[in-house]
């Protein structure tokens, strides 16, 4: 039994009704979370539409393998004359003369197959030239070329048309045929199979008659329906996720491939060609992966934002996200570049997403573009023209019908056209994500802000103020928003373990009379179990001050394995499994522990933690900018001067000095000639080998920084600029550097810049309390973050709310807690999950384990 003791004291007077809403989750196509992740699409480039705007080597046959075999001759172009949707106008140009031929996809990293699993095959087909029908050996292939499951279908129009057929692979993993005839044939033409609602045109199909090319119907004909034969909806499905059973089926290939085999001469064009788990194309969360709608399902959000996000406004007009282009027949949605550097299909678009939540029961937080483009490009934010302002805010005025108009208004139609006629219920839209505050954007948000007011008073718009919790942006966009009287503003904050734990009281002096706080994007710079106590250390204290800040979510959602843009993530997943972090289990922890009052707690014993920093002074160049750096020296507190060489740094970090002293304090001097790159050059000082050093950023924001058990986080600086730093600017750069790295002053050009100074007690121990008061239920959260278990007397608690004997002997405890603060590795499950336990509250104590987070149910 340990020896140290916290008191816990209730503030009953100081109760607060707080946000029901708190907790909830942000889904952006980042880290491929869409295509090749929620999306159950295992074909890549099925549309043809890949190119070098997506990634620098990319081409329309990304993706797919070309297979001639000696003696046989075929080609394979790439049409854009007629094209099934002109939204997406490439297709494959197929030519054999000599047969066979094949085109094979290898998926995103490979296609995983089960046994016993069906999976449904469609493409867009015609025949050319002189060809009036050609046959295509459809084939699942196993990761050592053998033939899993296996069917044909034959094109026998020159009209675009529609085939499908099931494969099947076997519960032993051998190959079978689809039954479709006895040569297991499934011809198409004008009998052809259409899926959904994509049928194939035919002079005997009268419900084909206005599109006698076969074509699915385009999102803006009124006579046609984007969606006209899809399933009806109902409001009372007792399973809309689709269900994960207690195990998969064994996995028979992981590194399989859709292969077309061409077997006879002739001409052929392919469009949308696309291979789904049969099990995943109906429901409400239709066209997904049950296994990572489930683990969102678990985390009980009660309110999920989508798109994004930095996609939501994109890298340019032509990039920005419009929802309305994301709904209806998928041929009709048109691609586009991802701004995380891939390609955007979306096959899963703003239908999907609505109905996705509806399935898990979280509200719905569509974010809209504020009529600007990312301010993070070469040159700063594009707007939307002065005469193209009434068109948008028309784009934005539909959303908010299609969402909740009732099905006789042109947009409610149209939701109920794609299979849902009751409305969706929206109650939040988001304009705008961490743009720069300045007077274009104010006047374009300003016009959406007044338009949607005036037409929907019952939305709850809620506005930006930029990417981080402080600087010119944030200062600007709060400003702003109690001037405009934005209902909630969208604060986003990444930071180390060590600020989490410093800021537990950022929202304790928040203006209660204001804005609303939704704290959209946050999240530790790491998956290791400190950085999931710090998340929960400063998440109870967000539940404290709930009456101001009302939603949060962490940041970002998903990655999949081998394609991080973005690192921490919540869950990490491949083809096969789902990787829930310690992040995750703490989400979760708060998530089914909704609450709607909170109380002030005050602790009395010892609960930081100060460090003993180390007085080693070395040095080391870092950051992806070009610069010259001259005149470059370390002056020690015993007045030495230690003259360091010249560096040129080409953004090739990192880059080590000579430097190697000690010392309590010393000043860097340096001469920096700044010659390109966004994101700045940077001195790593103190001791650089070590967890605990200091940092100084230069570029288009100067910031002095401390790095903590190995993650860094800002004491003071200027504003990040999104305008490019001018080729050849010059700086006179002094840092002067106190208290082993405690201090820090930076000057450029003799002017101080930034003055910070870390305090060294950091919290480590939190208890806070919050009821739901319609459950009858009072959850005790407490964290702590320190190598040695701690009793925790929670009487003066217990007996302020009159908590009965009987409820305090039998407690329920989830304990998340584990013995080396550092387990947790990116892209791996969880080192630690939750347990629950009973526990007794009779005697007032209950021992908090080391490195642990526990909710504790009264």
């Amino acid at each position: 039994m340990t020896n140290e003791r916290l008191t816990a004291a209730l503030d009953k007077a100081g109760v607060r009704k707080i946000s029901t809403d708190l907790w909830g989750i942000f889904f952006e196509d980042i880290s491929h979370s869409a295509d090749g992740g929620l999306a159950s699409e295992l074909v890549q480039n099925g549309a043809f539409e890949y190119n070098r705007a997506d990634s620098r080597d990319w081409s329309s046959y990304t993706a797919w393998r070309k297979i001639v075999p000696e003696g046989s001759f075929a080609a394979f172009g790439v049409g854009v004359d007629d094209p099934v949707a002109n939204e997406n106008p490439r297709y494959a140009v197929v030519e054999v003369r000599d047969a066979p031929a094949s085109l094979e996809n290898v998926g995103f990293d490979g296609m995983v197959f089960r046994a016993g699993e069906t999976y449904r095959c469609s493409l867009w087909a015609r025949t050319r030239g002189g060809t009036d029908a050609m046959p295509i050996d459809i084939a699942l292939i196993g990761d050592w070329g053998e033939t899993l499951a296996r069917s044909r279908v034959t094109a026998e129009t020159r009209q675009w048309c529609q085939l499908a057929v099931d494969l099947t692979v076997a519960a032993d993993g051998t190959a079978s045929y689809d039954a479709a005839d006895d040569d297991g044939e499934t011809r198409g033409g004008t009998d052809g199979i259409a899926r959904e609602s994509y049928a194939c045109a035919s002079a005997a199909d009268d419900s084909a008659q206005d599109a006698p090319s076969g074509k699915p119907n385009a999102p803006d004909d009124p006579a046609n329906p984007a969606n006209p034969a899809a399933p009806a909806y109902s409001s009372n499905l007792t399973n809309p996720v689709n269900p994960v059973g207690p195990a998969n089926p064994p996995t028979v290939a992981r590194q399989g491939m859709l292969r077309f085999t061409f077997t006879q001469p002739g001409e052929l064009d392919l469009d949308f060609i696309s291979l789904e788990p049969a099990a995943t194309t109906q429901g409400l969360t239709a066209h997904m992966r049950p296994d990572l709608v489930q683990a969102l399902a678990e985390l009980k959000p009660r309110f999920m934002r989508f798109p994004g996000g930095c996609i939501t406004h994109g890298l340019g007009m032509e990039n920005m996200y419009h929802w309305d282009r994301t709904i209806g027949a998928v041929e009709h949605r048109p691609h586009n570049f991802n701004t995380w550097g891939y390609h955007q299909s979306f096959r899963i678009g703003y239908y999907e997403y609505l109905c996705l939540c509806e399935a898990i029961g979280a509200k719905p937080l569509p974010v809209l573009p504020a009529a600007v483009s990312c301010q993070n490009t070469s040159q700063g934010p594009v707007p939307i023209a002065e005469r193209d302002m009434p068109t948008y805010i028309d784009e934005v005025l539909a959303l908010v019908e299609f969402c909740n108009g009732d099905a006789d208004t042109p947009w409610g139609a149209r939701r109920a056209e794609l299979g849902h006629p009751e409305p969706f219920g929206l109650e939040y839209l988001g304009i705008g994500n961490e743009d720069l505050i300045d007077p274009v954007f104010k006047d374009r948000f300003q016009r959406i802000f007044d338009a949607v007011k005036a037409a929907y008073p019952e939305i709850v718009v809620v506005g930006t103020v930029g990417p981080a919790p402080e600087g010119q942006d944030y200062e600007l966009g709060w400003a702003y928003a109690r001037e405009a009287g934005i209902p909630v503003v969208d604060e986003h904050s990444y930071q180390s373990p060590s600020w989490w734990f410093h800021n537990l009281h950022h929202y304790d002096d928040a203006d209660r009379g204001g804005p609303k706080v939704y704290l959209g994007e946050y999240g530790s710079w790491g998956t290791q179990l400190i950085n999931g106590l710090s998340e929960a250390a400063f998440m109870s204290h967000m539940e404290l001050n709930g009456d101001v800040v009302s939603m949060a979510s962490y940041a970002p959602l998903f990655a999949k394995n081998g394609h991080e843009s973005w690192n921490p993530d919540l869950i990490y997943f491949d083809n096969e499994r789902v990787y829930r972090t310690i992040s995750y289990w703490v989400q979760r922890m708060f998530a089914t522990t909704t609450c709607d009052v909170a109380y002030p707690v005050a602790l009395d014993g010892p609960a930081t933690l100060t460090r003993e920093l180390p007085e080693n002074i070395g040095l080391r160049i870092l950051g992806g900018a070009h610069a010259d750096i001259r005149d470059l020296s370390i002056e020690t507190a015993d007045g030495e001067t230690i003259a360091l060489p010249d560096v040129h740094y080409l953004g090739n970090g990192p880059v080590d000095t000579t430097l190697a002293a000690s010392g309590e304090s010393y000043t860097l001097r340096a001469r920096v000639t700044y010659w390109e790159g966004m994101w700045g050059v940077q001195f790593a000082m103190g001791d650089v080998n070590g967890p605990n050093h200091n940092i100084v950023s230069l570029g288009r924001g100067h910031s002095v920084q401390v790095v903590r058990d190995g993650s860094g986080y800002a004491l003071a600086g200027t504003e990040v600029s999104m305008d490019a730093v001018r080729p050849g600017t010059t700086w006179d750069v002094r840092v002067e550097v106190a208290d082993r790295g405690a201090r820090m002053r930076l000057f450029i050009d003799g002017e101080l810049i930034a003055d910070g100074r870390e305090d060294p007690a950091e919290p480590r121990r939190t208890v806070t309390v919050a009821q739901d008061t319609a459950a009858g239920m009072t959850y005790v959260r407490v964290v702590n973050a320190m190598p040695e278990s701690v009793q925790v007397d929670l009487t003066q608690v217990c007996d302020g709310l009159g908590l009965a004997p009987e409820r305090r002997a039998h407690a329920k405890a989830v304990v998340l807690a584990g013995d080396d603060e550092y387990a947790g590795r990116v892209g791996q499950e969880a080192p630690y999950a939750p347990q629950s336990v009973r526990i007794d509250l009779a005697g007032g104590t209950y021992e908090a384990p080391a490195w642990s987070f526990t909710v504790i149910t009264l």
